[in-house]
């Protein structure tokens, strides 16, 4: 069965930067260049939050795992802190001395990352937002970046056209990956902890297994560029309920779906007009994705993918214990994974 299109939001009057699903599926929050939050809630009979404080485009929105919280990035250099009702904001604080690209709470909720044009990732405890310490080493801005599913490992992308794997531990880079030839506009933690994914303006998608730093899965040419001048692959979200399709957005306005089990391009989606579609975001259950970008739209789409993963799969990829050392330059990184065993 094909992804449908199950509702759409309007109500930004820029272009839509961001997406985050709130963990209990009741609601959406998405970020513009307009310098508004809003949250769309699912229930028909309650109306949109619309969020004012941000001083210049807001960069990037994510829902703690709870739900109470949602935090939001700007270009004005600030975190704000929103509760995700009618009344809204509970807190800001100066997070950079530069635009800040990527804001993410970890999974267990304790620390927030904020990732920066001043070429640094930081870590900050999320009891009274507590700045902890620095992750420094991208010689350019950090665009993107992301906890693991542990929470001991932080990924991050930047215009040095790198992605960087830190140990939060030891607070130090552990390896380096200088697979693309552009800047990289989003990276992705699989949901097993052991695989990541990058996209770029040099138009790839990149797969890379992390226990033997081995690009695994490459996609090409995954966007079209645009008539404006515009290339490149803007967003991407894993999706499915073993994280088994990835979603990507583009310069071409398309949203593509990507099937990593077999490992080529599953459904080119339509939705979108007028200009690159630049963000994507999956359910935790991967029963639904959203998209968003240059037309003003959030159009959220029902997946239908569940019932085509197999036990083959789920065997392979999720249902298993892996406990290995993994020699990256030098340094043994332990990366344990254990995941459900109960089928």
């Amino acid at each position: 069965k094909d992804p449908e299109l199950e509702r759409s939001f309007f109500g930004h009057k820029d272009n839509i930067t961001c997406l985050s699903f709130r963990p209990s599926m009741t609601q959406l929050a998405s970020g513009s260049a307009d310098h508004t939050v809003m949250v769309w809630n699912f229930q028909a009979h309650l109306r949109a939050y619309r969020y004012m404080g941000h001083t210049a485009p807001v960069t990037c929105v994510n829902f703690s795992p709870s739900g109470r919280l949602l935090a939001s990035s700007s270009k004005d250099c600030t975190v704000r802190l929103w509760t995700p009702k009618a009344k809204g904001e509970v807190a800001v604080f100066k997070a950079h001395t530069s635009t800040v690209r990527a804001v993410q709470f970890s999974r267990d909720g304790k620390i927030l990352l904020t990732a920066s044009d001043d070429k640094s990732i930081k870590i900050w405890s999320t009891k009274k937002m507590k700045f902890q310490y620095s992750l420094l080493g991208h010689l350019n801005w950090v665009k993107t970046a992301c906890f693991s599913p542990n929470n001991k490992l932080v990924l991050s992308g930047s215009d040095d056209k790198t992605v960087k794997l830190w140990d939060l531990h030891n607070k130090t880079c552990i390896k380096t990956f200088w697979d693309h030839n552009e800047s990289i506009n989003c990276v992705k933690f699989h949901s097993s902890g052991s695989i990541i994914a990058s996209c770029s303006n040099d138009n790839t998608i990149k797969l890379i297994d992390i226990r033997m730093n081995k690009l695994i899965q490459l996609y090409e040419n995954a966007h079209e560029s645009s008539g404006k001048g515009l290339s490149g692959v803007t967003s991407i979200s894993f999706g499915g309920s073993y994280g088994e399709y990835l979603i990507s957005s583009g310069a071409d306005s398309l949203i593509k779906i990507w099937d990593l089990k077999e490992g080529h391009l599953l459904y080119t989606l339509y939705g979108h007009k007028n200009g690159p579609t630049l963000a994507t975001t999956s359910s935790n259950n991967g029963d639904f994705f959203a998209t968003a970008g240059c037309d003003e739209q959030i159009l959220l789409w029902k997946s239908n993918f569940r019932s085509e993963v197999d036990d083959e799969y789920v065997n392979y990829n999720n249902y298993f214990t892996y406990d290995s050392s993994i020699n990256i330059n030098g340094n043994i990184l332990h990366i344990i994974i254990i995941i459900n065993n109960n089928k």
